[in-house]
């Protein structure tokens, strides 16, 4: 048991102690495991390692049970068992983001039945046969039990989310009246400067394509940097084509000039070379890889042939403490959104290759926040 604690301790996964004498300090520190292995081609959601959100609940509840209730209650079950009960479930995870790092698993599906069980006896091997022989403590049988039943139950659930349907398209509607503000305290100016990186050095657009609008910022600095033009603002949210509508207007912009739709972009099919300006920021990193691959090709089929791209989004640099740094800071805002909005991506697909394949050249990139953010001009090769 040392051994492995230490083990645990130099690779900075001090997810958990062993049990409460073993018990006392079980799953203490599960926020400092931060990511699972990235496949860029994966079309599917997989199994979010110390992010799955069983794991999160039962930590929480194990904090809860272990500082909240046994101090103040007495109950023998909240003493005894309950902690028990969490084992599995908080522990399985991070020790299969050590094998999958180690590279003794193979995918990023849920835990197995055999994953499961072979956990479960070990633990009760470890805590209740070996145990008692190490430290000045009993093995109690029905510890095993509560290991076991708390193992089935998480199967049954990570089963369950195994055989979800993963979902086509996110829920902003909820979101629309507090975007605004939640992005200002995050982030302050820096996704707007972002945006807006190229508007000045734009040959001046005639027609833009912006897809997924959000509250209207975009739109009015492009505005106000090119009155003339005319903008065709897409968002699969009413409501938030309702708050970009009255940000717009609130600021004595020519509302003639702008076009909401309403649709679902993996549905809605644009008119064929009609837009020279295409904008899309912060709205790709929504998507999964087979659905950008629906999408690219739709949007490159809108532009006309000396169109340009712009687009902001966030990306994980090459490596360092800025790569670290950008993975937990990703995986958070997935696990935000996904659990608000219902986002089908569960991490971020680079488009580049897309872009590429329907006739764009990156012509400039700028990064921000050690690299967390870029911003890139691209044109179409038939702009040169």
């Amino acid at each position: 048991m040392l051994i492995l604690r230490a083990v645990w301790t130099i690779c900075g996964l001090d997810v958990f102690y062993c049990c409460d004498f073993f018990k006392g300090s079980f799953v203490e520190g599960p926020a400092r495991v931060w990511f699972w292995p990235r496949h860029p081609g994966a079309a599917v959601r997989r199994f979010r390692y110390v992010f799955d959100p069983l794991c999160l609940i039962c930590c929480l509840l194990y904090a809860t049970n272990r500082w909240l209730i046994k101090p103040h209650c007495h109950i023998v079950f909240f003493h005894s068992w309950f902690n028990d009960l969490l084992l599995i479930p908080c522990a399985l995870p991070p020790l299969l983001l050590i094998q999958r790092w180690l590279g003794l698993r193979t995918h990023d599906r849920p835990p197995t039945a055999g994953e499961v069980a072979a956990h479960v006896v070990g633990w009760s091997i470890l805590f209740e046969v070996i145990g008692p022989h190490i430290l000045p403590t009993t093995g109690d049988p029905w510890d095993a039990v509560a290991y076991a039943v708390g193992g089935a139950v998480a199967f049954g659930w990570w089963r369950w989310f195994e055989r979800e349907q993963p979902e086509t398209s996110a829920n902003f509607d909820w979101l629309a009246p507090y975007y605004r503000a939640m992005e200002w305290i995050l982030a302050g100016p820096k996704l707007q400067r972002c945006r807006a990186a190229f508007l000045n050095s734009l040959p001046a657009p005639r027609h833009a394509l912006i897809i997924g609008q959000g509250t209207g910022r975009f739109a009015e600095a492009l505005l106000r940097a090119h009155p003339n033009i005319r903008c065709t603002c897409v968002d699969s949210s009413r409501r938030m084509l309702e708050v970009a509508r009255l940000h717009l207007e609130a600021r004595g912009l020519d509302m003639a000039l702008v076009n909401f739709v309403h649709a679902d972009i993996l549905e809605w099919s644009p008119p064929p070379e009609a837009f020279d300006l295409v904008v899309t920021h912060f709205v790709l990193d929504c998507f999964r890889p087979d659905q950008l691959a629906k999408i690219m090709p739709s949007l490159a089929v809108a532009a006309t042939p000396d169109a340009r791209w712009l687009l902001a989004d966030f990306q994980e640099p090459a490596a360092g403490l800025a790569r670290w740094r950008a993975r937990a800071i990703l995986e958070m805002m997935y696990l935000f959104f996904r659990g608000a909005v219902g986002l089908p991506a569960a991490e971020l697909t680079c488009p580049d290759a897309w872009l590429v394949q329907n006739g764009f050249t990156l012509r400039e990139r700028q990064t921000f926040e050690w690299g967390l953010l870029h911003s890139d001009l691209w044109v179409s090769r038939a702009a040169g």
